[in-house]
């Protein structure tokens, strides 16, 4: 009989008090100026005091192409504000 193990979820050692706040255009556009690397999204979590999964999801969207936003999720704010903010950045998605 093969034990099941416990799946853990990772916490992230810096205060998250940001946690499901809205962000401003200048804070996403300081996460898609850097590269989306494992240090940078755990740097800009640590800044912003977001989760490290929050910063990936930021860099999943910017690099979504728009019609396949529209088709899933076109209408959500926060996914059409990454997608602005890294049109003017100048991502190719």
């Amino acid at each position: 009989m093969i034990k099941k193990q416990k799946r853990k979820l990772k916490k992230d050692p810096w205060s998250v008090t940001n946690k499901n706040k809205p962000w401003t255009d200048e804070e996403l556009g300081v996460v898609l100026s850097d590269a989306p690397t494992k240090s940078n999204c755990e740097k800009h979590a640590r800044i912003f005091k977001r989760g490290r999964g929050s910063i990936e999801l930021i860099y999943r969207w910017a690099m979504t192409p728009i019609g396949e936003i529209k088709r899933k999720r076109g209408g959500e704010k926060f996914i059409n504000q990454i997608k602005e903010i890294s049109k003017q950045i100048g991502w190719v998605a």
